[in-house]
């Protein structure tokens, strides 16, 4: 009997050496699970800096595309804005020519006709291309679009108000290219 209890203390009790054994084979599986899990970290990190170097991406891409889109509208700026000192002009050739309409000559008249034509030919042509004329008698004064050179006094129209174009402005697709040169009126002290 002692014989048998000798081989029960055996074999439920390890020996120092086994029981060693068993906390380095525990560790090793410890560490083991710990490079698990750091690599598994290590992957997500990785993971969301993969997806946040792509997003960046995606925006400079964007954001290239956007200025390409820019720079090829606003390519005519200079010759659009030399194109809108044809218009006035063509402006100034018609508000002068209503003395020659009025001597009824059929030359003349088609001759002015034609100066007309051209001139609204040329300003549809330019609205094509993302150009809207600015500065009209009567409308408000915008500093935004009007280059104030002078101020009247007039009871007939309000004050605030365009009273006179001297030289046309245009906005190129939404942006100011040149403000319309105009004379305002001013308030009555």
């Amino acid at each position: 009997m002692e014989s048998d209890n000798k081989k029960e203390k055996q074999q439920t009790s390890d020996s120092p050496e086994e029981t060693n054994h068993h906390e380095i084979v525990a560790e090793g599986n410890a560490q083991e699970v710990d490079h698990q899990q750091a690599a598994i970290d290590a992957a997500k990190k990785a993971e969301q800096e993969i997806l946040y170097i792509r997003a960046e991406f995606d925006n400079y891409k964007k954001r290239l595309l956007k200025e390409q889109d820019t720079a090829i509208k606003m390519a005519n700026k200079s010759m659009i804005s030399d194109l809108i000192s044809v218009v006035d002009l063509f402006e100034h050739a018609i508000a002068h020519s209503g003395k020659l309409k009025a001597k009824e000559d059929a030359d003349t008249t088609n001759f002015v006709t034609g100066i007309e034509m051209t001139r609204s030919e040329l300003i549809q042509t330019l609205s094509k291309f993302g150009v809207e004329l600015v500065g009209q008698v009567g409308e408000t004064f915008d500093p935004l679009k009007h280059e104030a050179i002078s101020e009247i006094e007039s009871q007939a129209q309000q004050a605030n108000t365009v009273a006179s174009v001297v030289q046309k402005g245009c906005l190129l697709h939404g942006k100011l290219l040149k403000p319309a040169r105009v004379v305002i009126v001013k308030a009555s002290s």
